[in-house]
């Protein structure tokens, strides 16, 4: 069978089953195992790209755990962080070939790797390593950039049934997420951090004072000082943060964050907060923050949580208007 016809038996294979239930990932691993049936492959894989940009194994056949654990362990690898700004093509007398962390895996001969993009977003990397040297010529390259593309539809529609979902997890007030999705993020950064011996901090800020405002101002006027108070705290954090609210708590939690680091966020917030109109109101909105940090004051929400709440109530005891860190 020509090269172009292998192509287009595979893309045909693809599209027609976007007519039926499979999940993208599954969509993917199928891609994948037809062009391990169809090519000289020794690996092939898809990498997505979390919101700290750091390459999560999306879909893959052939790439062994030691590749796996080595790229989690060092947030990227050299191939990745080159198909990031475009194609890389590995082989002939290239250098780098002889490198295990450009070509893979020490059975591959030649590599190749591209960005997947979608609109001009960069959502993942598409990589290929080949038995065969110098196997990526011409007509295979233009093959693997069309490959490529099916696995930017594949991330796409991910992030797009990703965001989908969580709509009902937005509070309506202030477009932060809700209760329910910071317990389900907790316990997935408190995994994650685990798994790779990360510290992640918790912030939980209490808004002193808000039913009084309610009260005197009418809840439109306390909804809108609501709002203001919200912008205030999500402006002093990274995107990778994560902050929901329930009622007159936000909660953050702070992935990659040690204690001493979530320390200074938190007295950042207290001066954004005091920074704002809300402090000038006849009845001031103010804030209460409580810091812990996994693993040093608990490595489970069980333990995590009563601690984050118990420095509320001690920010509360200073004076309202506080920071209170955990075992500080």
């Amino acid at each position: 069978m020509s090269a172009m016809k292998t192509r287009i038996r595979i893309e045909n294979e693809i599209l027609e089953r976007f007519e039926k239930r499979f999940s993208e990932e599954e969509q993917a691993n199928h891609l994948m195992s037809l062009l391990m049936d169809h090519y000289p492959l020794h690996a092939v894989g898809v990498l997505s790209l979390d919101e700290a940009k750091s390459p999560l194994v999306f879909a893959h056949r052939g790439h062994s755990g030691n590749f796996i654990k080595e790229l989690y362990a060092k947030g990227t690898l050299p191939i990745v962080e080159a198909a990031l700004s475009g194609e890389v093509i590995l082989q002939g007398s290239d250098p780098r070939l002889s490198d295990p962390a450009w070509r893979f895996e020490h059975e591959a001969k030649s590599a190749f790797a591209a960005p997947c993009r979608l609109q001009g977003e960069t959502l993942g990397v598409f990589l290929a390593g080949s038995r065969e040297p110098d196997w990526f010529n011409q007509e295979n390259r233009e093959a693997f950039l069309v490959y490529a593309r099916l696995c930017s539809v594949f991330l796409a529609l991910r992030v797009f049934h990703q965001k989908i979902s969580r709509v009902p997890d937005l509070d309506s007030v202030t477009g932060l997420h809700n209760f329910k999705f910071f317990h389900e993020v907790l316990h997935q950064e408190l995994t994650r951090g685990k798994k790779f011996r990360h510290p992640v901090s918790l912030m939980f800020v209490r808004i002193c004072h808000l039913r009084e405002m309610n009260d005197v101002y009418g809840h439109v006027a306390a909804d809108k000082a609501l709002v203001e108070f919200s912008r205030a705290v999500r402006a002093r954090l990274r995107e990778v943060d994560h902050v929901s609210r329930s009622g007159a708590m936000i909660y953050v939690v702070m992935p990659q964050m040690g204690k001493a680091d979530a320390a200074k966020v938190a007295e950042a917030v207290l001066a954004e907060v005091n920074a704002s109109p809300l402090g000038r109101w006849e009845v001031p909105l103010k804030a209460a923050i409580g810091v812990v940090s996994c693993p040093k004051d608990g490595d489970t929400e069980r333990v995590l949580i009563p601690h984050a709440e118990a420095m509320v109530v001690e920010s509360i005891r200073k004076g309202e208007n506080a920071v209170s860190v955990f075992k500080d």
